[in-house]
């Protein structure tokens, strides 16, 4: 059991953190024919806009509600009923997807009052599906966004069906995921005959739309989410995914299983189980060829990964399904692992203790110099450049790579390259170091 331990820095370095508000965007841009509004300034959207097109290289579509410092101290309903209506007017999404941000919340809008004002108003609008989700970014993190944006648009949006759909799968899906992933666990479903309905379906952020699109062109169809309540079953991967199935079971019934992580072999193992006694039908022969493939990927690779030294960085569900594989099965130590915010499933980790904190809080590891490899975003760059280390790439985001978001790192094929990819950065490095000469023996030292 770890303990989570808050960091008593007076101020951020290397920032690790991203806000609440900006996880409920990326959940809403699973969402298929959805406009996202950020109700609060400019500054608020354009960072938003900025961080997540810079990730996929895609046009994101973000609007906001603009608001001015008048705005914001006397009231603000005007600024977001002028806000929906150019949005409908000008691009008809089948959702709008409203988040708060600081200066909303500070204020204290009532926002789902404003959406009933707005369709008084405008009667004919009566008919518009709006999800509201509450993201201070002065608390919380992505995490959190995330996973209040799940759990409202659940209960938005399900409804109440008199009859079940056979085969039908509720998914609910963590933001560990790449588009890749998302992509593997579909196929995985289809495999055994079941139907999924993913939430979100962030697996068409893949650059594969042609052309400029002003709304959400993929994603999960608000249809599928209304029949929910039809599945035969929820499975629900990753903390931020948990209310939002328990949600599902206590309202319509349905029978919920829960999955902390499918990273790695055993927790996959579970996973296609489950799938086994669901469906009634045996794994295809490509999932067991990889299953194979994976076994032994692990065997080559443990000469040269078994007792490194980890130092991580990461949302909480990155953190824990990536700590626990690589504990568990691949016989690695985690120095150092530091999470952006507090969630129950860090504490289940085999580690003295999780650091609440930023990325700074890695130099200031007593023993950071026996620290082989460091795992994180991007900006973990900085800190392995420091200590002169491999970095390998994961969570959110990645914005100095091209096509991260289409590599796969779970299910078996996966969870093979992402070994192998995690044993090459440590070859690689050895390799490099045994061309060094030592300074005792070089040209000129020499009496």
């Amino acid at each position: 059991m770890a303990i989570l331990k808050e960091s008593n820095k007076a101020c951020s370095v290397y920032p690790l953190k991203l806000s609440q508000p900006l996880g409920a965007i990326y959940f809403l841009l699973g969402i298929k024919g959805c406009m996202p509004l950020m109700h609060g300034s400019q500054g608020c959207a354009a960072f938003a806009k900025t961080l997540l097109t810079r990730t996929f290289l895609e046009n994101i579509p973000i609007q906001t509600t603009a608001l001015s410092e008048i705005a914001t101290v006397i009231g603000s309903d005007d600024n977001l009923h002028t806000a929906i209506e150019n949005i409908v007017k000008k691009n008809d999404p089948d959702i709008v997807g409203i988040v708060s941000t600081g200066a909303s919340e500070t204020r204290g809008d009532d926002v789902e009052g404003s959406i009933k004002r707005y369709k008084e108003l405008y009667k004919d609008r009566a008919h518009k599906k709006f999800v509201f989700v509450s993201t201070p970014d002065y608390e919380g993190s992505f995490h959190d966004g995330y996973k209040k944006a799940m759990l409202s648009t659940v209960k938005t949006l399900a409804k109440e069906t008199y009859e079940k759909v056979p085969k039908q799968i509720n998914l609910l899906l963590s933001y560990t995921f790449t588009a890749k992933d998302v992509d593997i666990i579909k196929e995985t479903l289809n495999s055994f005959g079941l139907k999924p309905i993913v939430l979100p379906d962030i697996s068409s952020l893949d650059g594969g739309c042609k052309g400029f699109h002003s709304i959400t062109t993929g994603g999960t169809d608000i249809k599928e989410i209304e029949l929910m309540s039809a599945s035969m079953a929820t499975i629900a991967i990753g903390e931020s995914t948990k209310e939002a199935g328990e949600y599902l079971e206590k309202k319509f019934m349905i029978p919920s299983f829960y999955f902390e992580s499918i990273y790695g072999l055993k927790n996959f193992d579970r996973f296609i189980r489950l799938l086994m006694n669901l469906s009634g039908n045996e794994p295809d022969e490509k999932i067991k060829k990889w299953r194979d493939r994976l076994l032994d990927i692990i065997t080559d690779s443990h000469f040269f990964l078994t007792g490194r030294k980890v130092a991580i960085a990461g949302e909480p569900d990155t953190l824990y399904g990536i700590s626990d594989f690589l504990i568990r099965e691949i016989g690695m130590e985690i120095s150092i692992a530091v999470s952006s915010t507090q969630a129950e499933n860090l504490r289940q980790l085999p580690l003295d203790e999780v650091i609440i904190g930023d990325l700074e809080d890695i130099l200031l590891f007593d023993e950071k110099e026996k620290v082989d490899i460091a795992i994180g975003n991007t900006n973990m760059r900085h800190i392995a450049k420091k200590l002169d280390i491999p970095h390998f790439r994961i969570g959110i985001s990645i914005v100095d790579k091209i096509g991260h978001h289409l590599k796969g790192f779970i299910g078996y094929e996966g969870c093979a390259n992402f070994v192998s990819e995690l044993a090459n950065l440590i070859m690689e490095r050895e390799e490099e170091i045994s061309y060094l000469v030592p300074d005792y023996i070089k040209r000129g030292n020499v009496s």
